[in-house]
């Protein structure tokens, strides 16, 4: 019988956690200690951080409170939102050596769709400074998703919250863009990620909990009672993860 008193046996570094308060829901923690507790009651030692506020709100405002959750093990991913002064705001943290990963903002909350009329800049620097993009399927259309990203092929993405609903899309979807990877937070397919792994590799899969929309222990917990080995289990809970920043010079 499998123990309930469940601890990652591997590295752990989670590629996609939510910090501070949002506009409509509080933050179920308050600080950084609040944040690390939950995350040693897992084994997970690291986490890429974005501010909430930055995802429907104020990508630029986001990213200014963001700097308060910085450090212990955390690391900043900056917003992006579809203006100007986010770029602005985006390529002078990059010129401070501070801008390793970006994440787009919540397309669907904002009313922006995902079309190169509209991020096409930001996507062209992104590629030419061979900075990593998160972008979620749960908040943008993922024919939209396809579309743009097929014009922009030299940009690394992580796309994010994939489904149950996602499956027809999703290896299409990976196989038009060969520079893709796929956080796991929410595909819970019995056999699915199996299955992905078989046709794709592991290393286009990686652990992320989405939290706090999501609790940080069910898709870790998953993830090790997959069958694949322990090189494999630690690739997608830390090493492509690590790999794929490292890419970002």
């Amino acid at each position: 019988m499998t123990a309930l008193d469940f601890r990652a046996r591997v590295p752990v570094f989670d590629a996609n956690i939510g910090v501070g308060h949002c506009h409509d829901r509080p933050s179920p923690f308050a600080d950084v200690a609040g944040l690390r507790a939950e995350m040693q009651r897992h084994g997970v030692e690291r986490g890429l951080i974005y501010h909430l506020q930055g995802e429907a709100i104020s990508a630029i405002e986001g990213n200014e409170a963001l700097r308060a959750w910085q450090g212990d093990g955390l690391v900043p991913q900056w917003v992006a939102g579809p203006s100007a002064d986010s770029l602005a705001q985006l390529s002078a943290l990059r010129a401070t050596g501070e801008v390793r990963s970006v994440r787009l903002h919540n397309t669907q909350a904002g009313r922006v769709p995902f079309a190169d009329w509209i991020y096409g800049e930001l996507l062209a620097w992104l590629a030419a400074e061979r900075i990593p993009l998160w972008l979620s399927l749960a908040d943008t259309p993922v024919a939209e998703i396809m579309g743009t990203l097929r014009r922009f092929p030299d940009v690394q993405v992580v796309l994010l919250g994939a489904h149950y609903v996602d499956s027809l899309a999703l290896r299409p979807l990976l196989r038009a863009l060969p520079q893709a990877a796929l956080e796991l937070s929410r595909f819970e397919n019995l056999g699915g990620i199996e299955a992905l792994i078989g046709e794709f590799g592991v290393e286009r899969f990686l652990y992320g909990s989405y939290y706090p929309r999501y609790a940080m222990g069910p898709m870790l917990f998953y993830l090790h009672h997959l069958a694949i080995d322990d090189d494999a289990l630690a690739a997608l809970t830390a090493g492509n993860l690590e790999r794929i920043l490292g890419g970002a010079a």
